[in-house]
């Protein structure tokens, strides 16, 4: 299926990005997986067919262009790069630091922008590429206590939509991915004491939490990024309820009555105020 492809995928460490890196591999790729966790990669890597392993943190822009590199001199090219990887912060917004901002643009929007330009670079000298950028419908919902991510996330997609207009008829194609709510086992960075991924759900759910924050898996997630190679389209949404959610946040009301339950119940979980005392 997907027999000889390079792929590179940023974030292969858990979640997302390891049950596709080993679908990739499952289906005939040569597969390059990078993430700050060597030992992670590692432990992946003995459940693949000899892949590429490139430690690196993205919010050093040396060590982007050097995983451009990397690939390229171990494997001739690069045929697919798919931007997986994400910092993702929670802290109140009235009292959130510029680093933690720095950070997450640095990770989720300034890396992406690095691989892609070095990477089609390649793409266009071999006559094609694909670039698949996994994004977040979170910022039209504007999720309560992750603004660092959602900011960056916002951008990501600007910036995904910008170059899929610009470089639309050309070798290059370029596919963004709204995975919705997916259930991992990866934590947050917190500045609000420690949160799992169901911090903002309430324990009795209406029908609309309910349709909507019912989780897929990242196995889920990896088919669906194969569909996207296999058959590239400018968005895809993980599922219908993604879709739907998504035109949902463009009504002012339905968005921040979500919105508003979602903080609401954060903050009773975390006994925190609206604003923090000066």
């Amino acid at each position: 299926m997907l027999t000889g492809k390079i792929i590179l995928i940023t974030g292969a460490s858990g979640g997302i990005g390891a049950a596709a890196a080993l679908a990739f591999d499952h289906y005939g790729a040569r597969v390059a997986i990078s993430s700050r966790r060597k030992e992670k990669l590692e432990e992946i890597a003995t459940r693949m067919k000899n892949p590429l392993i490139i430690a690196a943190d993205l919010t050093d822009p040396s060590q982007c262009h050097d995983m451009i590199r990397k690939v390229v001199e171990h494997y001739g090219h690069i045929d697919i790069l798919v931007n997986n990887a994400a910092s993702i912060i929670v802290a109140k917004s009235d009292v959130v630091e510029p680093h933690d901002l720095q950070q997450a643009f640095s990770t989720n929007l300034m890396a992406p922008v690095i691989l892609t330009l070095d990477a089609i670079r390649h793409m266009r000298k071999q006559g094609k590429g694909q670039i698949i950028n996994i994004g977040s419908p979170g910022f039209m919902m504007g999720i309560p206590f992750y603004s660092p991510y959602v900011c960056s996330k916002a951008a990501f997609s600007a910036w995904t939509r910008t170059i899929q207009a610009e470089w639309a008829g050309t070798e290059i194609t370029v596919c963004e991915y709204f995975p919705g709510y997916i259930k991992t086992d990866s934590k947050p960075e917190s500045r609000i004491g420690e949160v799992d991924q169901d911090f903002l759900m309430a324990g009795k759910k209406n029908f609309i939490t309910k349709r909507f924050t019912k989780p897929k898996t990242p196995e889920d997630v990896a088919s669906d990024l194969i569909r996207l190679i296999l058959h590239p389209r400018p968005l895809m949404y993980s599922d219908l309820s993604v879709r739907i959610g998504a035109f949902i946040s463009n009504i002012p009301k339905f968005r921040l009555t979500i919105a508003k339950q979602m903080a609401t119940t954060a903050r009773k979980k975390k006994n925190l105020s609206i604003f923090t005392d000066l």
